[in-house]
């Protein structure tokens, strides 16, 4: 029996210790940290002796907005010197994430991106969307350079004006080069040059089309992960989308 009498008494001095050593190493992480457990300022984290990029550590979920000022170049002409604005909304998907991957390529994106257009010379508009490929290379500091390629149909009026064009629907092909500054985790500014190429496709006679550049500028959300939402979500309608 006495035996057994020692054991409260153990368990009384034991039990507590224990919790105190478990719980130890999560407060000093949420002290040293600003939210959610992530260290404060957002460069950098280190797991053991691991050293992760400051936006490793994100959801699936991408959306973005870029605004661009597109024009007509002479290769191989320049008879309209087509003059474009565009917006273009974007929503995106991280199918690809490897930031100690040996390759250049750290993150691959899918992205949906919409394209809501106006030429202020000729005149005419442009409706469409354009399914890009994007490609995130290693990461300098908080800034984040990649590579994008894609192509996708659109509506367009110019072709009542510019003779390069014929028929109202369009394809738009193009790729570009851009670097994404995390000014804070998961919040990007982004700047990105484009080369792009627009004709029918064949679908009407002639089919001369156009080349030219594009300069956008922009934002880019990263969604935050999961385990990072349950304390700053409750009663928050659109905490589904995970980009606070």
């Amino acid at each position: 029996m006495r035996k057994w009498n020692g054991l409260p008494r153990f368990v009384l001095i034991a039990g507590p210790l224990f919790w105190m050593a478990m719980l130890a190493p999560a407060c000093r992480l949420n002290a040293s940290s600003g939210m959610g457990g992530l260290p404060r300022g957002g460069i950098q984290q280190t797991y053991g002796t691991v050293q992760e990029p400051f936006w490793a550590e994100h959801g699936r979920l991408t959306l973005g907005f870029q605004l661009g000022y597109g024009l007509e170049n002479s290769i191989p002409h320049d008879i309209s010197h087509i003059n474009m604005m565009i917006a273009e909304p974007q929503v995106g998907i991280i199918a690809w994430d490897s930031p100690h991957s040996r390759l250049p390529v750290k993150r691959f994106e899918i992205i949906s991106e919409g394209i809501l257009g106006t030429a202020y010379r000729p005149g005419g508009y442009l409706v469409g969307n354009s399914l890009l490929l994007r490609f995130s290379l290693q990461p300098v500091d908080r800034a984040v350079p990649f590579i994008d390629a894609g192509s996708g149909p659109l509506r367009t009026t110019l072709n009542k004006d510019a003779v390069e064009i014929t028929g109202h629907v369009q394809f738009l092909s193009q790729g570009g080069v851009g670097v994404q500054y995390f000014f804070k985790l998961h919040h990007a500014l982004v700047l990105e040059y484009r080369y792009f190429h627009m004709s029918n496709g064949g679908l009407q006679e002639p089919n001369y089309g156009f080349n030219g550049s594009m300069v956008t500028i922009g934002f880019c959300w990263l969604g935050r992960p999961h385990h990072l939402i349950a304390a700053t979500t409750h009663g928050d309608p659109f905490h589904f989308l995970h980009l606070r």
